[in-house]
């Protein structure tokens, strides 16, 4: 599988963007849950049932958003990393050849292209 450091920086992007939708979704259930809890849109054992798995969830979820992006950031690190390391070793082969280096951007070498 070939992927261009862009494609990644897209995929982080587009990652965060979601993890960050899911997070003020989270935030309205727990504003709904908290209205539930005071008992001033429903109440009863139900209405208490439903409050306590809506914290569980609420709970949960806050764990999985850190790990989301923290994995997002570790991916992004990576990527940058390598890409760091392949400029490195173009500027070393371009300044041995005595040739014009190319933009890892725009260049296809390391697009599978």
């Amino acid at each position: 599988m070939n992927i261009s450091y862009s494609q990644v920086e897209a995929q982080c992007n587009e990652l965060h963007s979601i993890a960050k939708n899911m997070k003020e979704i989270l935030d309205e259930i727990v504003k709904i849950k908290n209205d539930v809890s005071k008992g001033s849109i429903w109440s009863g054992s139900a209405a208490d049932k439903y409050s306590e798995k809506l914290n569980a969830v609420a709970k949960n979820f806050d764990e999985v958003f850190v790990e989301i992006e923290n994995s997002i950031l570790y991916m992004a690190s990576c990527s940058e990393g390598y890409q760091a390391i392949d400029e490195q070793i173009m500027r070393e082969i371009c300044s041995n050849l005595n040739i014009t280096e190319p933009n890892l951007s725009t260049s296809n070498i390391f697009n599978g292209v």
